[in-house]
């Protein structure tokens, strides 16, 4: 079975109710362990050694991560660097909205994810215009379900 870690950053909720709803379709298959961290809150930087899959999410700040983000990939690649964690090889993947950047934010996030060891996914789940004002809300986030689901079927069968 695998586990999955997802650590997101959300300033107005988008990018948060995205990260619960990736961790309900992880959660769905069986024996998946899926961990769900915010960004802010305390959680030991431990919990990815153990992790199969690493999802990391933000919202777009001027067509780049939050600050948040940013100084959170910064303490990954200090204690990478340290040796005190690996993520070499690592599966992953990179998801957050956007409103008005073209998800360029995300692919950014994919890159540096993939700089920090992780295997990102190609596919980049990020979406516009932002959540609250989008009529297809409720699909997209069928979507993020089915997206989390579909990565902790892979996992499993490593």
């Amino acid at each position: 079975m695998g586990t999955l870690v997802i650590i997101y950053d959300s300033k107005t909720g988008n990018t948060e109710k995205m990260a619960e709803s990736i961790a309900e379709g992880a959660n769905s298959v069986s024996g998946a362990t899926v961990l769900l961290k915010k960004i802010g809150t305390p959680f030991s930087l431990r919990i990815l050694d153990g992790a199969d899959a690493v999802i990391l999410g933000s919202p777009a700040h001027y067509a780049h991560v939050t600050p948040e983000m940013r100084s959170f990939l910064e303490s990954l690649r200090e204690e990478i660097a340290t040796g005190r964690l690996g993520l070499e090889g690592k599966a992953g993947a990179a998801f957050g909205s956007y409103g008005w950047d073209g998800g360029v934010a995300i692919e950014r996030l994919a890159r540096d994810m993939e700089d920090l060891g992780i295997r990102a996914r190609s596919h980049v789940l990020a979406k516009g215009p932002p959540l609250p004002y989008s009529s297809q809300k409720k699909e997209f986030l069928r979507q993020c379900q089915e997206f989390g689901k579909t990565l902790a079927e892979e996992i499993s069968k490593r």
